[in-house]
């Protein structure tokens, strides 16, 4: 997993074209609201974030009361979160380390467990290969405390959103490009792409070590539109709200998973 310069390329603008947007904010708002559960135990202090970005999630993380070890490849972006973690209260920054860290290593940070949860959020995983993904579960559950989770939020292997928006462009190998096996060059921004593998939910249990096991599955962006159609629908709160009413009202028919733009996946020794 060598994508370093194509995620430290985005940093500066992840959050205009993501965080901040309405689609993004109201992804995120789906994520946290399946996550909060697992946090409300009282055995859940230590939190391990791979994939952590700008640091969004981390910090949210940390206004639950958590410690949070954050980690992403891309140095560019952790420079980028330890530039908004400096306006946290200082409560909010004790509870919070940022590392330069590939998902691809996370066994070299084995003495900063054991972790009560490890998190990733939207998409992080579909960056590492099939052949990277097995040790990676080996890994996670290495750190995982008995009865800690593994919560990751992964782009699945079809979206009908996307399909029917590439469909009507007449854009048919990115219609479908979700089905394909190997690795798609997924654009970042106008000018930077990075090999992406669309997995199911399958992919991970069948990879997944033995003891590691499926606890949970649900939507994500199932109604909610994928972030790159936030221009058409930030211009129409309206159906966006009606939208949001939509996937709220579903978000926990774990059925429609395999339709969304993300799927939320918990999987627990």
């Amino acid at each position: 997993m060598k994508h370093t310069s194509a995620f430290d390329a985005i940093a500066g603008s992840y959050d205009d074209t993501f965080t901040n947007t309405a689609v993004g904010r109201l992804q995120r708002a789906s994520v946290y609201d399946l996550v909060a559960p697992y946090l409300r135990n009282e055995q859940c202090r230590h939190i391990l974030e791979v994939n952590c970005g700008s640091g969004q999630d981390a910090f949210w993380l940390t206004q639950q009361g958590k410690t949070v070890f954050a980690t992403d490849i891309s140095a560019e972006m952790i420079a980028v979160a330890a530039v908004k973690r400096r306006k946290l209260p200082t409560d909010q920054q004790k509870r919070l380390r940022l590392q330069t860290l590939s998902a691809t290593d996370i066994s070299s940070i084995k003495e900063e467990g054991p972790f009560d949860l490890i998190f990733s959020n939207f998409g992080g995983l579909n960056c590492l290969s099939p052949q990277e993904l097995t040790p990676f579960l080996e890994d996670a559950a290495q750190l995982l405390r008995p009865g800690g989770h593994l919560v990751m939020v992964v782009m699945g292997r079809f979206c009908w959103w996307e399909t029917l928006y590439f469909t009507l462009k007449g854009a048919w190998q990115k219609a479908w490009r979700r089905r394909k096996r190997t690795a798609t060059d997924a654009p970042l921004d106008e000018n930077t792409s990075i090999p992406t593998w669309y997995y199911s939910p399958s992919d991970f249990t069948t990879k997944a070590p033995k003891g590691l096991t499926q606890k949970q599955l649900n939507p994500i962006g199932f109604w909610v539109p994928p972030s790159y159609l936030d221009p058409f629908f930030a211009s129409r709160p309206k159906l966006l709200r009606v939208l949001h009413q939509l996937e709220e009202k579903t978000k926990l028919f774990s059925g429609l998973a395999g339709g969304a733009d993300h799927y939320f996946l918990v999987m627990g020794r």
